[in-house]
């Protein structure tokens, strides 16, 4: 019960919070009540929500999932072959501070205006947490498990699969949680001037009218569904890794 309580409470300050900014600011237009928000959540509910949130989910199962995937599996060949380390880390680290959103503008010119770009962007963010993480938890596999399975006879892909990967998992689920994260935001960041369709999209129509509470109530529902996600994924997490330490230290 108090697992539920503990987000609650803090949802409850940063409403009042705003509402508290709202009275201060006495300008509905600009910081709208949370009255008016509300009902804007309302209106958009019977409205284009559905759709926004759908388009959205698709970005980011297309743009997280090849990037997960592509993350792991560099992750993988990094820790089996030197060559490929020394080949791509230093371009990992090199890529890996550059913001997604700084690619834009060229996203925008090789994909023009629709789900290319948020998807382009959500890849490129998604990419980098989880080959960090992954090839991270990989290489601190004790070496004693894999010796003793290839002594008795296990091969390379048994290895991968029933060693390597398992012991990794706890690290691999850290870095899709980042990547997931990340991933979120560019997603809201390339619907906002690249897409015709999501949540980050409905922020820009609604701005473009000068309707801050339809502005603010999209926000309110990219932060529900962020949350949503994130929550689906910590129960996967404790469900797979029931017998990890860490899933301890999950909620």
């Amino acid at each position: 019960m108090l697992s539920w309580l503990e987000p609650m409470s803090g949802l409850l300050v940063l409403a009042g919070g705003w509402q508290l900014a709202s009275i201060i600011a006495n300008n509905p237009t600009l910081v709208p009540p949370l009255q008016t928000i509300w009902a804007a959540l309302v209106d958009l509910a019977h409205t284009d929500l559905t759709s926004d949130i759908i388009a959205s989910l698709i970005h980011l199962a297309g743009g997280f999932g090849t990037g997960a995937a592509l993350g792991l599996l560099l992750a993988l060949f990094c820790a089996r072959f030197q060559l490929v380390a020394v080949v791509i880390d230093p371009i990992a680290e090199f890529l890996r501070p550059i913001s997604a959103i700084a690619w834009i503008p060229i996203a925008i010119l090789l994909f023009g205006v629709g789900q290319g770009v948020p998807m382009f962007l959500i890849f490129y963010a998604s990419l980098f947490p989880i080959f960090v993480n992954a090839l991270d938890g990989i290489r601190r596999v004790d070496p004693t498990l894999i010796r003793a399975a290839e002594m008795l006879g296990a091969s390379r892909r048994l290895v991968v699969t029933h060693i390597v990967l398992p012991a990794a998992l706890p690290a691999v689920f850290a870095g899709a949680r980042l990547s997931l994260g990340v991933g979120w935001v560019a997603m809201v960041a390339g619907e906002l001037v690249g897409a015709d369709t999501g949540l980050g999209y409905r922020i820009e129509y609604f701005q473009e009218f000068f309707s801050m509470e339809g502005v603010m109530a999209t926000i309110v529902v990219v932060g529900i569904v962020g949350y949503v996600l994130d929550a689906l994924l910590r129960l996967l997490q404790a469900s797979l890794l029931r017998w990890s330490p860490v899933n301890g230290g999950s909620r």
